[in-house]
């Protein structure tokens, strides 16, 4: 079975390049760069099983980066011969040998991993969550955006006349979780179809809040697949549960004990005694 790797990078060329060594023929890699980045990509070009795309700036937070996957969910699915497809970061790293890898996910291609659960939720702030979709961000509510003292006044605007944008679809069942996933080539047609028949829906995430954790599990949630609700990563979210800690080989132990089919974050640098060690599993 030949499966589909979708990456969305930004950085640390260096750590994408041994996360994409990690994998043979039987996987086709499909990666969007930010236009930001710097680095240089070329010798991302001329390995055949790559396909390498810069479309959209990303900031953190931004429709765009929903966008970007998107473009990967679409360009990977024109490849009839891909059944599998894992949605990562270009600083994840697989956590098992590729063989076991390989053997798993085909006695689980029908699986779909995605973490979801409704909306409002409690981790999801003092409006669970709502806030994201149901006000106008001209952009996300983070320090690492310019602007963001703009948005949180328009917010707090927005708050005080009672403006509330509406949700349509789904009879307004919405559902949060995290932005990446496995999933089977049934359920990436079903998400491809479905934004192709209604184009409005996916432009009603723009000027949302981080989009992506919102738009696919909603979507996918509603649509009577089957979903496993864990998206197979190891992630530490650190003391205030918001920023992904990068993983040295102090987490070892933890991370192959999870189950988890990827790992992140990790960093040139930092993280190269760990990527030893799940190499020699």
């Amino acid at each position: 079975m030949r499966q589909a790797i979708l990456i969305t990078a930004y950085k640390d060329l260096s750590q994408l390049q041994r996360l994409v060594n990690y994998f043979n023929e039987d996987f086709e890699i499909f990666i969007h760069l930010d236009c930001h980045c710097q680095e240089d990509y070329t010798p991302f070009l001329q390995q055949t099983h790559i396909n390498l795309y810069r479309r959209y700036p990303i900031e953190w937070g931004d429709y765009k980066h929903l966008l970007s996957i998107i473009l990967l969910m679409r360009e990977a699915y024109k490849h009839t011969d891909l059944q599998y497809f894992h949605l990562i970061t270009g600083s994840d790293y697989p956590t098992m040998p590729l063989e076991k890898f390989k053997a798993y996910c085909e006695v689980h291609r029908n699986d779909n991993y995605l973490e979801h659960f409704p909306l409002p939720h409690r981790d999801w702030g003092n409006e669970g969550g709502l806030n994201r979709i149901q006000y106008w961000w001209l952009r996300p509510n983070s320090s690492r955006t310019k602007g963001a003292w703009l948005t949180r006044k328009l917010i707090n605007l927005q708050r005080r006349l009672g403006i509330r944008r509406a949700f349509k679809y789904f009879n307004g069942n919405l559902y949060g979780g995290g932005t990446y996933w496995s999933l089977s080539r049934k359920a990436i047609g079903s998400v491809l179809d479905y934004i192709d028949k209604h184009p409005d829906y996916l432009s009603r995430f723009r000027h949302t809040s981080i989009a992506e954790e919102i738009c696919l599990p909603t979507l996918l949630a509603n649509s009577g697949l089957p979903l496993i609700n864990d998206h197979k990563r190891y992630i530490d979210w650190g003391s205030d549960g918001a920023n992904p800690q990068i993983l040295t080989e102090k987490d070892y132990d933890k991370i192959v004990t999870t189950g988890a089919f990827f790992a992140r974050k990790m960093e040139s640098g930092r993280s190269e005694q760990l990527i030893k060690l799940l190499d020699l599993q």
